[in-house]
């Protein structure tokens, strides 16, 4: 295999660094606003990382209950963390609001993209023009919308700014961020498999972990640009670059394991498997046409290529593509979410399509290449005008403090203190942006940890297909999770999203407290809005309702919130990660805690240990084997296998900077002349 890393001449890296330079201006000349103010878009989940950054504190370092979202889960259940790490570092640093420095994180993954593109492809090829032409292809064009258009097919759409739209309106930032260290990777990777080195090994194994911590795609990325370069490189060293592969995958993930558990990823396949995106025969379909396609591609591409880059780079698009591709004309799927690899598919496509004509461009006269050059970039110019007043239009000033989502979410912080609230759609992914409001909802579904809770959820959307049952559904659920009050969008309201089927189902029924643009917020008659009940044993849930109408044991559980014979119960939160009750309890009561059970949650009551257990709701409830007044206190710890992660990733990371240090050191001794 021809080595990656030749001898550099000094042109060249002149040539190189100008190229990158290029590439990284066009860039911030489009999303310059980006840097400079916040931008908010509400029809987003932006408020979600925002939220993330602005409340976190030291979650990232240790195990934190995370109360905001969800009816509460640990703050690694949240989202992938680099992104909102990275907006709470600038914004410390520059000293500016948290959602200026989300902005600011979204721009610096728009315009890395490119640049890192083209650093790779440089790296591996020594072809600077050619990886210069790859990455403006990726910057000014969407080749993936004649494959797989977003509305319906028009050529437009080819010269269209879709990665700017997804980046800086909608919901990518952190899948970009993986994907803009992918490159980095692939490039170190390589690195790796030809030289041999610790450092390298480190330097690949630590971007893993950086591509993971940034988005749960980016270990699925490390596997398929994995896969591609195995089979491309020298079969005589296919085993030890298998082992060497497989290492610096399992240190990467060792090193960013808190943030995606076993228990977390199981959460995931079950989001995934509840939101209809799970595993079926029509997987195993889709999984077997992928692989029967790309073993051919790679068996032709032997002939057709001695180059392993470029059937690197054509393997690699095959497969990126074969994930949407599927999903689109044949409806099938292999990995949940699979529409959302269309952004791997570009950054593949550029490569593919550039150095898929650079052998016949090498033979085409000097003055055609001219031409073709000139041509170029005249639609380079063409795009960069049409790209930067789109950003104009897309990018303006919008002033947060007169959306709905700001003007609910305060107004329920203000009036409703310590009362859990459902805030719908658009604001409920905003809430925690501005306020510190513990949610019913909020969270993303897509990390979910308690199936039941979204069940809830789906319940509160859509109950029935009358409104009378509509609400008697939704409030039963309501009342199960501890929540006094929601706020309905209507049909003419600012809220994007507007979910609910029967926006005006409560009318009537439920206290009116604030309304405002076609937004009302609803009382929920509670007997006391504390979290913890003290209620017979018999009437807990017992097991998880098979569906959002399944609410007879769930009308029966709020029975005996409601009665009245039952000794009242104290909630109390003394910060993130203990929570103490008081209450009266005689012997065969239980004590329901209408926050999400996880074994991280330990409890004493009257001083002696009592086993917390988890609901059919996924709540936490505790016999506390008491007999008159009872002090309780449950604390929070994070449990045995997120506390065994923090550990691991500790090792993992220690191990992956000394050892390329002692390595050093044992070759310098070694070395070194004996007296």
């Amino acid at each position: 295999m021809e080595r990656t890393a030749t001898p550099m001449g000094r042109a060249e890296a002149i040539a190189a660094a100008a190229c990158a330079i290029v590439l990284l201006w066009i860039n911030l000349y489009v999303c310059r606003e980006l840097f400079q103010h916040d931008a908010a878009h509400m029809n987003s989940m932006q408020g979600f990382w925002i939220a993330l950054a602005r409340l976190a504190q030291g979650s990232w370092w240790h195990a934190n209950w995370w109360p905001y979202m969800n009816c509460g889960m640990p703050f690694e259940f949240a989202y992938a963390p680099l992104v909102p790490w990275l907006t709470a570092a600038i914004a410390a640093v520059r000293g500016v609001p948290d959602a200026v420095a989300f902005q600011a994180v979204t721009g610096l993954v728009y315009c890395a993209g490119p640049v890192t593109l083209f650093l790779m492809a440089w790296l591996l090829t020594r072809a600077p023009g050619y990886s210069f032409l790859a990455g403006l292809f990726y910057s000014l064009t969407a080749p993936t919308q004649l494959v797989i258009p977003d509305g319906p097919f028009s050529f437009q759409g080819f010269w269209s700014a879709s990665r700017l739209m997804t980046a800086a309106v909608w919901d990518e930032t952190p899948h970009l961020a993986a994907l803009a260290l992918l490159p980095v990777m692939i490039l170190l990777l390589v690195v790796s498999l030809e030289r041999r080195r610790p450092v390298y090994y480190a330097a690949t194994a630590l971007t893993v972990a950086l591509m993971t911590l940034a988005s749960d795609f980016g270990p699925v990325m490390f596997l398929m640009a994995a896969l591609c370069l195995l089979v491309v490189l020298p079969r005589a060293d296919v085993r030890r670059h298998i082992a060497i592969t497989v290492g610096i995958g399992a240190a990467g993930y060792a090193v960013a394991s808190p943030f995606l558990s076993p228990s977390l990823i199981a959460a995931i396949r079950q989001a995934a498997e509840d939101g209809g995106e799970g595993w079926s025969m029509g997987s195993l379909t889709a999984l077997v046409i992928a692989a029967a396609g790309w073993i051919l591609l790679w068996h032709y591409l032997r002939r057709w290529t001695k180059d392993w880059r470029l059937r690197f780079f054509a393997l690699f698009a095959y497969l990126t593509a074969s994930v949407p591709v599927l999903a689109y004309y044949l409806h099938r799927h292999f990995l949940p979410e699979p529409n959302r690899y269309k952004f791997e598919m570009e950054l593949a496509l550029s490569l593919l399509v550039v150095f898929g004509v650079r052998p016949w461009l090498v033979r085409v006269p000097k003055q055609v290449k001219m031409a073709l050059a000139l041509l170029v970039l005249a639609l380079a110019g063409e795009q960069m005008v049409s790209h930067r007043q789109f950003a104009k239009h897309i990018l303006h000033t919008e002033e947060a403090t007169r959306t709905i989502e700001y003007r609910a979410s305060v107004w329920a912080e203000q009036n409703l203190r310590g009362v859990r609230v459902m805030m719908g759609g658009s604001i409920e992914k905003w809430a925690n942006a501005f306020t510190g409001v513990e949610q019913y909802s909020g969270g993303s579904w897509s990390v979910a940890a308690n199936p039941a809770q979204q069940n809830g959820l789906r319940a509160m959307w859509n109950g029935g297909e009358t409104a009378e049952r509509d609400a008697r559904v939704s409030l039963a659920w309501l009342k199960a999770y501890g929540v006094g009050a929601i706020a309905m969008s209507g049909p003419h309201s600012q809220e994007f999203w507007k979910p609910f089927a029967h926006p005006a189902k409560f009318e009537g029924i439920l206290p009116v407290l604030w309304r405002e643009d076609d937004v009302t917020i609803y009382r929920i008659p509670q007997r006391t809005d504390s979290l913890a009940h003290v209620v017979p044993a018999a009437a807990l849930v017992g097991r998880a309702p098979r569906g959002p109408g399944d609410i007879a044991a769930i009308e029966t559980y709020g029975a005996a919130l409601d009665d009245a014979s039952l000794p009242a119960a104290g909630f109390q939160w003394e910060g993130r990660n203990r929570i103490r009750i008081a209450a009266t309890v005689e012997r065969g009561q239980a004590v329901s805690v209408q926050v999400s059970y996880h074994p991280g949650w330990h409890a004493t009551a009257g001083g002696r240990r009592a086993a917390i257990r988890p609901d059919g709701l996924g709540l936490m409830w505790l016999r506390p084997d008491c007999s008159g007044r009872c002090d309780m206190v449950l604390d929070y710890d994070g449990g045995w296998e997120l506390r065994l992660c923090r550990y691991i990733s500790l090792a993992a990371l220690a191990s992956l900077l000394l050892f390329p240090l002692v390595m050093l050191w044992r070759k310098r001794s070694v070395s070194a002349p004996t007296s």
